[in-house]
C-alpha cells in the first residue's frame, strides 16, 4: 500500500468514525465526490482554513477574486483519461480499458492527486454573487416525473394524501 493510499484510508476511517464530519464536508463541498469532500474538509481543518466554496485559480480570477500570495492549494483526487496503443494484454477484455474507434487504441482512466483548488478563505477581492436558488414548482415536478395528481377520494379525514401506483392525491 502506498503512503497516499494509506493516508487516504486513515482519513476515510476518521471521517466515518467521528460524528458529523461527513455531513459538514458535504455541506461545504456538495459538488464534489464524497472522497474529495472529506479530503478537502480535513485539509482545511489541518491548516486552520475556514471551509467554504472551492475553485481553481483561474475560476477565482473569473469571479474577480485573487488567491493570496503564499496560499497552498487544496489537493483533490481527479480522473485523468489517457489513450494508449493496445498491446496483446489490453486487447483482451478488462475492467480498466475500453476500446476506442481505432482498434489499436484503448482508453484508460487513472486517478491522480492534484493541488489545483483554493477555498474562499484563501482569496481576496470582489464579494461572491449570491447563488440563484431555483424555486420549486409542484406541477412542473409532477409533470417531469410523469406522476398525475388525482382527486382525493378517501373518507378518512386524518389522511393528508396518498399515492397509488404512479399517481398521488392530496387532501384539500
Amino acid at each position: 500500500m502506498t503512503s497516499t493510499t494509506k493516508g487516504f484510508a486513515e482519513l476515510l476511517q476518521s471521517a466515518v468514525n467521528e460524528p458529523g464530519i461527513v455531513s459538514k464536508a458535504y455541506t461545504q463541498f456538495h459538488s464534489y465526490s464524497i472522497g474529495n469532500q472529506v479530503l478537502a474538509w480535513f485539509q482545511c481543518l489541518e491548516r486552520g482554513i475556514q471551509p467554504g466554496p472551492m475553485a481553481t485559480y483561474p475560476r477565482w480570477k473569473e469571479l474577480g477574486r485573487y488567491v493570496r500570495k503564499g496560499e497552498k492549494a487544496i489537493v483533490l483526487c481527479m480522473p485523468v483519461t489517457m489513450k494508449r496503443k493496445a498491446t496483446a494484454d489490453t486487447r483482451e477484455t478488462s475492467e480498466t480499458t475500453e476500446p476506442t474507434e481505432a482498434a489499436d487504441d484503448v482508453v484508460i482512466t487513472r486517478f491522480i492527486y492534484r493541488p489545483n483548488w483554493f477555498v474562499f478563505a484563501q482569496t481576496d477581492g470582489k464579494p461572491l454573487p449570491e447563488p440563484e436558488i431555483p424555486t420549486w414548482d409542484k406541477d412542473q415536478a409532477l409533470q417531469t416525473l410523469g406522476i398525475p395528481e388525482v382527486p382525493f377520494d378517501e373518507t378518512d379525514g386524518n389522511i393528508l394524501g396518498f399515492a397509488r401506483e404512479r399517481s398521488i392525491a392530496i387532501n384539500p
